[in-house]
């Protein structure tokens, strides 16, 4: 019976659907521990790997560079001629570490761009779609393939399970009636469906959406163990302790507020600062931005996972609110660990107890999830 069950899991694959692939530390790392959580439980794994084009339809070429020529000439027009190009360049370089990790750690599809390419790629290769974690059911963050797909829509007429695993909209958004009833039906198709933030369950509940009845869950990246991603620091080649007693910064938006708050943390433990943001990313790869947490001696950040990440390495933090890209979530994540804001002496002992208790309830959601 035992050996049956382990070749059912080897059959049964498991397709995982989040955000487009790109530079973002939080987002690798969260795509990196769902698929190592899965594969640890004995499935086959692998994620979609939706990213965005850069390309112009052929047929529309001419008329778009003939177009950026004359305001070149008549408007001086900055725009490139050749835009795209340019973006795929800089997009290359850009996620040139993260595309490194990605291919290392993370089994995938070939790349699709478009709804089109995910059916065709997808169409009866997975027995489970897990759509998630983070902000996959922001309306604003899903248009490029159209929120509907977030909701699994491409896979209507399969017979196949599907699950939300701790989505977020990111600020708890409220969609507007006719976009409910749009998305009603689709809701009823999953076998099951979790949370990231706690205050999106009565959202949910607003809509009628009961069925199944949605449950607060953690965040992919806090299912697994801190040692876990020490192992993925101790792999990597390359990686520095430059952090090391000093403050890390991992700042999103930069803005005089954020720089000042650096200012006199740095003149309050009398050391220096280390900052780094999205536009390093070429230069700092995913295991060094994990080494910069766990070795310095105090973060201030305004990211959802670099907070998350300061707790699993039970190191002293202080974030600093980022309206712009949600601060639902980090009050969602304080109250599930019990953790006060603003807080900067903190009991780990209790955090980590917290972490465990959640984290048992997550892997058993997700366990129950799949069947």
């Amino acid at each position: 019976h035992g050996n049956c069950i382990e070749r059912i899991k080897l059959v049964m694959k498991i397709g995982i659907l989040n955000l487009p692939f790109d530079n973002n530390y939080g987002g690798s790392l969260q795509r990196y521990a769902l698929v190592a959580v899965l594969q640890r439980m004995g499935y086959q794994v692998e994620h979609i790997n939706l990213q965005l084009s850069h390309k112009i339809p052929w047929q529309k070429r001419p008329f778009v560079y003939a177009k950026r020529l004359v305001k070149k000439m008549l408007f001086c027009s900055s725009t490139p001629i050749f835009l795209e190009r340019q973006l795929r360049k800089q997009k290359a370089e850009k996620n040139r570490l993260a595309e490194k990790f990605y291919e290392k750690y993370i089994p995938h599809t070939p790349i699709v761009h478009t709804v089109s390419d995910i059916k065709k790629t997808c169409s009866g290769r997975y027995a489970v779609y897990v759509v998630g974690s983070d902000q996959v059911w922001r309306e604003g963050m899903t248009r490029y393939i159209g929120l509907e797909n977030y909701f699994l829509k491409f896979t209507q007429g399969e017979d196949v399970r599907r699950i939300a695993y701790s989505v977020s909209t990111g600020n708890n958004e409220c969609y507007n009636q006719k976009l409910v009833c749009k998305l009603s039906s689709l809701y009823k198709l999953f076998d099951a469906v979790s949370v990231r933030e706690e205050t999106l369950l009565p959202v949910l509940e607003s809509y009628g959406w009961n069925n199944p009845v949605p449950v607060w869950t953690l965040d992919p990246t806090l299912l697994l163990s801190v040692n876990d991603y020490r192992l993925l620091i101790d792999r990597a080649d390359g990686v520095t302790d430059i952090t090391s007693g000093r403050i890390y910064c991992y700042i999103l938006d930069d803005n005089e507020k954020v720089s000042e708050v650096i200012r006199q943390k740095e003149k309050e433990l009398g050391v220096e600062s280390v900052v780094v943001g999205l536009a390093d990313t070429a230069d700092v790869s995913i295991e060094q931005w994990l080494n910069n947490i766990s070795k310095s001696r105090f973060v201030i950040t305004d990211s959802y996972h670099g907070t998350v990440f300061s707790i699993l390495f039970n190191k002293p933090f202080l974030y600093v609110g980022n309206c712009r890209r949600g601060n639902s979530r980090i009050d969602s994540l304080f109250e599930m660990l019990d953790i006060s804001a603003g807080e900067t002496d903190f009991n780990w002992s209790a955090i980590n107890e917290n972490i465990l208790k959640w984290r048992r309830l997550s892997l058993s959601f997700l366990k129950e999830a799949i069947g």
